[in-house]
């Protein structure tokens, strides 16, 4: 197997684990478009570099919040670059979030 398929999909998994969700069978491939992971929650695209720097586009995240809306689920773009996972989530996320942080 190709390492970098390896490498996303441990990536893949680990996210999976980390966030109580599951892998999507076939998540990329077909017309079935789905990001990498979900939980009741949560979808999440994943997407793994060894690089120091990923390309991340405004279309890439559109695409993801599209896949995430039609899931019935919130939006979140995981990029592993070099060992570390960084999640990026809309601003309006974001604020919903510290807002039901400062609730508690």
């Amino acid at each position: 197997m190709d390492r970098r398929i390896k490498a996303s999909r441990t990536q893949e998994k680990k996210l999976a684990k980390d966030i109580g969700g599951t892998t999507v069978a076939g998540s990329g491939a077909g017309w079935a478009v789905k990001n990498d992971v979900r939980n009741k929650t949560w979808s999440v695209e994943c997407k793994t570099t060894g690089a120091s720097r990923f390309p991340l586009t405004h279309r890439d995240l559109v695409k993801a919040e599209q896949n995430a809306l039609l899931d019935l689920r919130r939006m979140a773009f995981a990029v592993e670059m070099q060992g570390r996972t960084w999640v990026t989530v809309s601003l309006e996320t974001f604020l919903g979030l510290i807002e039901r942080e400062e609730d508690t």
